[in-house]
């Protein structure tokens, strides 16, 4: 009896090991690429300025973040800031330079236009790498409002992955460990 009880207790934990190994080694195989991340994600609406935008200016510092910053026809600007669009003068601050679209999205990652409500009038995007692929891509639209889009891809991404194999490893393990004892107490 005891032996029968033992043998059960190793074959279940053999069972947890393998299929929670076996769930990292999914996690790791199925964790896409940044292309089909880069396909999960959406166009934000910023909205629409006060006065329509005409083009993309740049980004600069809002509320500590790096914002984009638009040019409506009157030649006012505006910063998109987490709290509404505000006026904004190229001397109170750094306008950063955005580097400027030519047709499609440059990104490889990027869905593309078509999802958007109306043709594309400017495009700037921004690309950097570290320790996480990042992208942003600013539209003006012909109706004057501004979309984002945005994406990144690091190794919190890889690691959610194995996270997930490891989790759905241990509950197919559990699950057959139940089963292997289940059949085994009918016997």
């Amino acid at each position: 009896m005891k032996e029968a009880i033992g043998k059960n207790v190793a074959m279940t934990l053999f069972i947890i090991i393998v299929t929670s190994a076996g769930g990292v080694w999914l996690g790791n195989a199925i964790t896409p690429d940044a292309k089909s991340v880069g396909r999960w994600t959406k166009w934000t609406s910023l909205g629409t300025p006060p006065e329509a935008a005409v083009k993309i200016a740049g980004e600069s510092n809002c509320d500590q973040l790096y914002r984009v910053v638009v040019q409506s026809a009157s030649g006012v600007q505006y910063i998109a800031c987490p709290s509404g669009w505000r006026q904004w003068n190229s001397e109170d601050g750094f306008l950063g330079n955005l580097l400027t679209c030519r047709g499609d999205p440059p990104t490889a990652y990027n869905p593309g236009f078509k999802s958007l409500p109306h043709p594309v009038r400017d495009c700037r995007f921004k690309y950097a790498t570290e320790w996480a692929t990042q992208e942003i891509v600013h539209t003006v639209l012909e109706d004057g409002s501004v979309w984002q889009w945005e994406f990144t891809y690091g190794i919190g991404t890889v690691i959610a992955y194995w996270i997930g194999g490891l989790i759905a490893g241990l509950a197919v393990g559990i699950v057959i460990s139940i089963y292997v004892w289940r059949r085994d107490r009918q016997r």
